[in-house]
């Protein structure tokens, strides 16, 4: 039996500034992953970047590359119309995902979820390097097995790293390993019969420190996402609950960052009400 031919997908992404201050967004692509639109629903100054990947999941031995830069006083969101989807494999094969950005202005990685299907068998490295001036508010979402459709993820392996630099530094690394039906899904230690997960960060500017009252105002605001300071700079939230619920809680919880990261009030892409 012939194996299907895994796909290689490179996406190259350049936020730049004009001679008119506008945020403009440079990109190339390599295989099935592209832009789809470059938006601009808050003005010149903020470039709404849609990733699509149009195979609509990534197979046993594909590889998926994202890599770029976000100049000083640039400030881009990069977001996807649906969730990214680890499909289920016999082969022994890996799917692999890497991102890669260096962040000199400002920038927001808010993908959609992420299903991880039984079988999949899944390496995922994600890396954000940020300049001293640079601010970020970014989210991770998992979902493993699909249990609307009586799926569990019993059988196949997800590894991800999740890295924050600051000029080269690292600061923050988050590691995972699951294994199908690992005993840390039940865990009180682990996911405590969960299935579903996220995480919610965020990074102020090289002037500006998570105090405890900003802290404890968003604990308030945001009370089901467990908040921990990392740094003087770095916020990491988690939150563990109902995949359906999850996606609205981590919206407000940029809402709320958004205004004390970036000063601006929430204006979601709206391609996330569709």
């Amino acid at each position: 039996m012939l194996m299907n031919t895994p796909w290689t997908a490179r996406l190259d992404l350049r936020f730049d500034l004009t001679a008119t201050g506008a945020t403009r967004l440079n990109h190339q692509h390599l295989g099935p992953l592209r832009i789809q639109k470059s938006l601009y629903p808050e003005g010149p100054g903020l470039c709404h970047a849609i990733i699509v990947h149009p195979p609509g999941g990534i197979a046993a031995g594909d590889h998926l590359e994202v890599q770029g830069s976000v100049d000083r006083a640039c400030h881009g969101l990069v977001t996807t119309p649906s969730a990214a989807k680890w499909y289920g494999s016999d082969s022994d094969r890996r799917a692999t995902q890497c991102v890669d950005m260096n962040i000199y202005g400002s920038f927001e990685w808010l993908p959609q979820e992420t299903i991880v299907f039984d079988r999949a068998r899944v390496d995922s490295n994600i890396q954000f390097d940020l300049g001293p001036d640079a601010a970020m508010v970014g989210w991770d979402h998992l979902i493993f097995g699909r249990k609307a459709s009586g799926e569990s993820f019993t059988h196949g392996r997800f590894a991800q790293s999740l890295r924050l630099l600051m000029g080269g530094e690292l600061i923050w690394h988050d590691r995972l390993l699951l294994n199908g039906a690992d005993p840390l899904f039940d865990s009180i230690i682990g996911l405590r019969g969960h299935h579903a997960f996220a995480t919610v960060w965020a990074v102020l500017p090289g002037d500006r420190t998570w105090t405890e009252d900003l802290v404890q105002n968003l604990r308030a605001r945001n009370d089901t996402i467990v908040w921990t300071t990392l740094h003087p700079r770095l916020l990491v939230g988690r939150v563990l609950t109902a995949p359906l619920a999850i996606k609205s809680i981590l919206q407000d919880a940029w809402a709320n960052l958004r205004a004390l990261v970036f000063n601006l009030p929430a204006v979601p892409p709206r391609l996330w009400a569709t």
